[in-house]
């Protein structure tokens, strides 16, 4: 990954590293990154970028229990949520349905977490973001939660305002579609714990708060449970006639 890469070389040679410097260079980084593709990419090729940028990121911090793609997630009576910008899954004892270039299809009870891809935090965005995430709540077959977030580059509120703002936006949200972890790169990433209570990081730190609150919330899920693929393959009468 080129953020890391470059971060590390700028580091002196010694025994101490300082993991919190790295984490804000990797952020400038890709700060940077994706400001120069805004000026050589179409408007309508900008966000398949930034979803690059962000699946780069995750293939190199998470575990490889986990994988992060473009995905529809479905269930076994055949139902499907919207096309989710990036899930995270099971990489491991659940297999992909279906892959097609516009997006894997998961199964759900093999999904950790989904989240939309933006150019800006915004009220709509937000919004939007909380109603792909009830598409996929919607297909539960037991409690596990599946969290939910938005990440993006920018915000429509300046860095004075960013958190003033952001908090009624989230609140304003339906329990279905509640948000549970986000990142804007620029202003600051964000985290709803289970009392309800939200944490917004500084914006220097929005990147390593977002990655390590991620990380510890995915591992506090345990275990995604196997899906049933006989259950998936019920119509194939063969398949029921062994």
């Amino acid at each position: 990954m080129p953020y890391l890469r470059s971060a590390m070389a700028r580091l002196p040679d010694s025994g101490q590293i300082d993991l919190a410097e790295v984490f804000r260079r990797v952020q400038k980084e890709m700060l940077a990154q994706l400001a120069v593709g805004r000026l050589f990419e179409h408007a309508a090729t900008a966000g398949s970028a930034s979803e690059h940028h962000w699946i780069e990121l995750f293939d190199r911090y998470l575990p490889k229990l986990y994988r992060a793609a473009p995905a529809f997630v479905i269930n076994a009576a055949g139902h499907r949520s919207r096309q989710i910008d990036l899930a995270i899954f099971d990489n491991f004892s659940s297999p992909l349905l279906f892959p097609h270039s516009s997006g894997v299809h998961v199964p759900v009870e093999s999904v950790y977490a989904v989240f939309e891809i933006k150019s800006t935090f915004s009220c709509q965005l937000l919004r939007d973001a909380g109603a792909k995430a009830e598409s996929v709540r919607a297909l539960r077959s037991s409690r596990r939660k599946i969290l939910a977030g938005l990440l993006a580059t920018g915000s429509v509120w300046n860095p004075e305002t960013f958190a003033a703002n952001l908090r009624p936006a989230l609140a304003a949200l339906p329990l279905k579609q509640r948000l549970d972890i986000g990142c804007c790169l620029d202003h600051g990433a964000f985290e709803r714990v289970a009392t309800g209570r939200l944490h917004i990081s500084h914006h220097d730190d929005s990147l390593i708060f977002f990655i390590l609150r991620l990380i510890e919330r995915l591992r506090a899920q345990g275990p995604a449970p196997a899906a049933e693929l006989m259950q998936y393959a019920r119509g194939v009468d063969s398949l029921h006639r062994r």
